[in-house]
């Protein structure tokens, strides 16, 4: 059978997609933006679906140099703590450096921008935790980006002029009853050459049939298979900056005392890069000891080891590290291999059973990986709060 031809040019498709980023520095203040390309980059976002096909989302378009100065003294007061950040960054190398240093950019810039584009909605927020009021603005707004990227223009989505919605409102004569949910600054870009960004790839962040089940590569019949590279991941959220967390996450003994199955381990090197040790397991009456190969060490970011042969693993474990805020987002994941295990060589014992084998396995692994990473964190904050 003929594969049929997809209705568009999939590769430019995805090149729209992949490369429509927050532009802030490469807006061009200087050259002049239509109402046409406005209207008709509304046209398409319009076509975004809404809850129950309800017409209720307004555009409001500010040209007026003035009043653009006004909400530019709004966005600038309500904007300074992303300054005070940048600049608490800067020369850091932080992960977020650039993006607080092009953020307080804006600030500074926002009422130079041609034209302001706000998406609103008639409604208000029930603060019900709900789906509700945003769903049906939140894709028709990110269309319009899409469409602006399309014809060689830029914006950024930024929800600071909402610090102060009397004041917005006040300005621009909006009602009662009605939301504003996230302002553009829209200008031509200066060069069109965006590109993708890292992000984690699909396969580390999508799951299927159960919370944290993954799968290293797309499986040929929808199943869980072995080839597949089935794995877990866990994760959580922890009131510590990762430097406190590190300790605690190298720590080789420690989720001895948090899981059903791990009884412990011992180096046989030293702590580090390249480094091995044993680590000893019990379930039921069965008791075994997996030699282990430090695989990624990258002090207060990952920690991974792989078991048995670090040519072909039996799994690959890894602790990550993520400063989300103040916080960390402790990330747990094991992916098990073909060889070198247990679990892997029952499952192809009789294929009909292989995906029952693998998510009774990773059933019991989630158990005890939630466990140690809930462990950590308490660990961690106890630590903290005693300090």
């Amino acid at each position: 059978m003929d594969t049929p031809q997809p209705p568009f040019d999939v590769a430019e498709a995805d090149r729209l997609l992949m490369t429509t980023r927050a532009v802030r520095r490469r807006l061009d203040f200087d050259r002049e933006v239509t109402d046409k390309v406005i209207l008709d980059c509304i046209d398409v976002a319009e076509q975004a679906p809404s809850g129950g096909n309800d017409a209720s989302r307004r555009w409001i378009v500010v040209r007026d140099p003035e009043l653009r100065a006004r909400l530019g003294e709004i966005y600038s007061r309500n904007g300074d703590f992303m300054r005070q950040v940048a600049d608490r960054l800067d020369g850091t190398n932080h992960d977020k450096e650039q993006v607080f240093s092009s953020s307080a950019y804006l600030v500074d810039n926002f009422a130079k921008a041609p034209v302001l584009v706000i998406a609103a909605i008639w409604g208000e927020h029930d603060n019900s935790g709900r789906p509700g009021l945003f769903d049906s603005v939140i894709q028709s707004a990110w269309s319009f980006n899409l469409a602006l990227r399309a014809r060689g223009l830029g914006s950024t989505w930024t929800t600071i002029l909402n610090a102060d919605v009397e004041a917005l409102a006040a300005e621009l004569g909006i009602p009662d009853g009605v939301t504003t949910i996230v302002t553009f600054p829209v200008a031509h870009t200066i060069g069109t050459d965006f590109s993708p960004v890292p992000r984690r790839p699909a396969t580390e962040i999508t799951y299927f049939d159960q919370w944290g089940f993954t799968r290293s590569q797309a499986s040929a019949d929808g199943t869980a298979r072995v080839a597949d590279g089935q794995g877990v991941v866990v994760e959580v959220d922890i009131d510590a900056r990762p430097k406190a967390v590190w300790p605690a996450v190298t720590d080789i003994e420690l989720p001895a005392q948090f899981s059903s199955e791990f009884v412990g381990a011992e180096w046989q090197t030293d702590p580090g890069p390249g480094g091995r040790f044993v680590g000893r397991n019990q379930r039921g009456d069965r008791r075994w000891e997996v030699e282990c190969h430090v695989t990624g060490w990258d002090e207060n970011r990952a920690f991974e080891w792989s078991t048995t042969d670090p040519a072909d693993p039996g799994a690959v474990w890894r602790f990550e590290l993520s400063e989300i805020g103040l916080r960390t987002r402790l990330r747990f994941s094991v992916r098990i291999g073909e060889h070198n295990n247990l679990t892997s060589t029952t499952a192809r014992q009789d294929p009909t059973q292989e995906e029952t084998v693998l998510n009774a396995r990773r059933s019991t692994l989630k158990a005890n990986m939630q466990a140690t990473v809930e462990g950590l964190r308490d660990v961690v904050v106890g630590a903290s709060s005693s300090t």
